[in-house]
């Protein structure tokens, strides 16, 4: 292999522990259990768990004097970006960037002195092929399969309540949408949106979850798959040493 290609392949795999180690600190940062918003009226309130999914929507008695029916659900959006604020905000300031560094160093040395056994070299040099190329297909043979499976379609979620007058979409770290009926909303009071809310809202999660225990599943196998491909890099290295065959 020539020098240029193994310093690109080499500096491949260093970006590659880096993001990796960076999103490995990141995601050891703690998250507010909860967090509560309101729209600008002060009439609709949702609280938001730590991944960011809503928990909890409310809708205040005597809401009419202040809301249109047809501007509820923009309401319900509006609180929840709120509250998606106030978490993003409670997060930031408590983030602690001396043990983020600290976890990201941690992480990056673990992943460079054997987070990633070297799976392909060993089979290359029991006997496997020592061909660049055929290595280097390998090694983006498993990224693009880790790249597909990574860009899978958007997972969401539609719970509904009300007799279907209301309804909920959840995407993973949100709410995507919300529908309410205007004509029937303005027959309700309080206690009866606050029911179809909670009912809608309670539908979508689970469905949620479901999707997401599956997605967990899948992206284990992206990360193997990426694991491997990281190993085969590594492999260059040591693969550039090996005598030649004279």
């Amino acid at each position: 292999m020539n020098e240029e290609a193994l310093t690109r392949l080499q500096q491949i795999q260093r970006n590659a522990l880096d993001v990796q180690a960076a999103m490995t600190a990141m995601q050891l940062q703690p998250r507010p259990s909860e967090e509560r918003g309101t729209d600008p009226s002060g009439c609709v309130a949702v609280v938001v768990d730590s991944g960011g999914l809503p928990s909890f929507i409310e809708v205040t008695v005597g809401w009419q004097r202040h809301l249109a029916a047809e501007d509820l659900a923009r309401s319900v959006l509006l609180a929840f970006q709120e509250a998606v604020a106030e978490a993003t905000r409670a997060w930031s300031e408590s983030f602690d960037f001396d043990a983020w560094r600290s976890r990201a160093e941690a992480a990056r040395a673990e992943a460079r002195d054997g987070g990633a056994p070297p799976l392909h070299l060993e089979q290359v040099q029991s006997g496997g092929s020592t061909d660049p190329s055929a290595l280097t297909e390998e090694v983006l043979r498993a990224l693009k399969t880790a790249r597909d499976q990574a860009a899978a379609p958007l997972i969401t979620s539609t719970g509904r309540g009300g007799d279907r007058a209301v309804s909920i979409t959840l995407a993973l770290g949100g709410l995507q949408a919300c529908t309410i009926d205007s004509r029937w909303a303005a027959r309700q009071g309080a206690s009866a949106l606050n029911a179809a809310l909670a009912e809608a809202l309670e539908e979508a999660r689970f469905a949620m979850e479901e999707q997401a225990a599956q997605r967990r599943t899948e992206a284990q196998s992206v990360d193997d798959l990426t694991r491997e491909a990281l190993a085969t890099l590594a492999g260059f290295q040591d693969l550039n040493q090996l005598p030649r065959e004279r």
